[in-house]
């Protein structure tokens, strides 16, 4: 079955993406080089001297905006069941298909990869990409709650467009503020480095950019 594809407006040329895939590039190789080490550090000795106990709460719960059995299983996974009762077609499964594909692909290579732990970690050299595999860290770069706060709140759009008329203010809102409160949220709880962020924000704007380059409205059922 051949995909139709659409335009993403005045932003639907692939320089785009490859843009998103050199940031994603520089900030690896500058990372492994020692470059951000300075900034990495930095902004987790200012998060962990600055965490009240209300705040430190505040920030766990709004995190889960990025925790891949939220927006994966649950909402992703109850919006697709609503649809398939709805409607009874099997191509409502395709976006949430869609986004596990390229999500489990491109994230836990990556993290395998770079060997990264996290700024909570009690390992030496936790800072550094590319540590010896014979010494447990946790994998933490890129930061996988960023890219799914992208790429699945983006899904849960396209699914929930199928059932509810979505204010465009709300979309903007569903697609904006997730992304940036996971990404301020991690770094505060030191789950994850500055630069572990940043790069998962270019590569989680990549996927959802391929993503919404498919024509999901001719895929699947039409509105009611």
């Amino acid at each position: 079955m051949r995909i139709p594809t659409r335009r993403l407006s005045r932003f639907d040329s692939w320089w785009w993406d490859a843009a998103l895939v050199a940031v994603l590039a520089l900030i690896t190789v500058l990372a492994a080089r020692g470059a951000t080490e300075g900034l990495d550090l930095g902004v987790r000795d200012w998060v962990q001297s600055h965490q009240p106990g209300w705040a430190h709460a505040v920030a766990r719960v709004l995190n889960y905006l990025g925790q891949g059995w939220l927006v994966m299983w649950i909402i992703t996974g109850g919006l697709t069941v609503a649809l398939l009762v709805r409607f009874r077609d099997w191509r409502v499964l395709l976006p949430g298909v869609t986004g596990f594909l390229l999500t489990y692909l491109t994230i836990g290579p990556l993290k395998l990869w770079t060997h990264r732990d996290a700024p909570s970690s009690a390992l030496p050299n936790a800072v550094e990409l590319f540590n010896p595999l014979a010494v447990t860290y946790s994998n933490s770069y890129p930061s996988g709650h960023v890219v799914n706060a992208i790429v699945w709140w983006g899904i849960i759009v396209i699914l929930a467009s199928r059932l509810w008329r979505l204010p465009p203010t709300l979309v903007r809102w569903m697609r904006v503020a997730p992304p940036v409160i996971v990404l301020c949220t991690t770094t505060y709880l030191s789950h994850h480095w500055v630069t572990d962020g940043l790069a998962a924000l270019a590569l989680g704007l990549l996927l959802d950019r391929i993503i919404h380059r498919i024509d999901w409205d001719t895929i699947l059922p039409p509105r009611r």
